[in-house]
């Protein structure tokens, strides 16, 4: 008489499988919330960048005077207004004219380490030889670990 013989797992196998699904995913999870809260970062430091590109461009084509009533449509630049983690904004009141002062991005919501209400500046430093931007945010510590690579361009980088 032959028996067959039902080839299976193991309950003991099936729990180690489970226990090394459940560790990797307790070590990717976290990356992935990173990465994704750097992808939503990445957006303002391109935007003020276009930014201080128009300016710059006009700079060389106005005189000091005509810099403080720029347009955005002189410097060539349209602030997103329906970005989903952003609200760009200048120091002037009227959100159609450009200063050169400052341009401010402000997180709509949290990422990452960087707290939602928390700012990126660029501001034109004229005080040198030539014009450049500092960059800076009222949370430094985390703008320098989610987008350092602006955090360290501009003006602060050359001193």
């Amino acid at each position: 008489m032959s028996r067959n013989r039902i080839s299976g797992f193991t309950l003991i196998e099936l729990m180690v499988v489970i226990v090394i699904i459940g560790v990797l995913a307790s070590l990717a999870i976290p990356r992935f919330s990173e990465a994704s809260a750097k992808a939503k970062m990445s957006e303002a430091p391109v935007v003020l960048k276009s930014y201080e590109s128009g300016v710059l461009a006009a700079t060389v084509e106005s005189s000091a005077a005509d810099l403080e009533g720029l347009t955005f449509k002189d410097i060539v630049m349209d602030p997103p207004k329906d970005s989903k983690w952003w609200d760009y904004k200048t120091e002037n009141t009227d959100d159609k004219k450009v200063t050169t002062t400052a341009f401010t991005a402000k997180a709509a919501g949290k990422m990452g380490s960087f707290a939602e209400g928390k700012n990126l500046n660029t501001k034109l430093n004229t005080g040198g030889d030539d014009n450049c931007f500092d960059h800076a945010s009222d949370s430094e510590d985390a703008a320098k670990k989610m987008v350092p690579q602006f955090m360290t361009s501009g003006c602060v980088a050359v001193k």
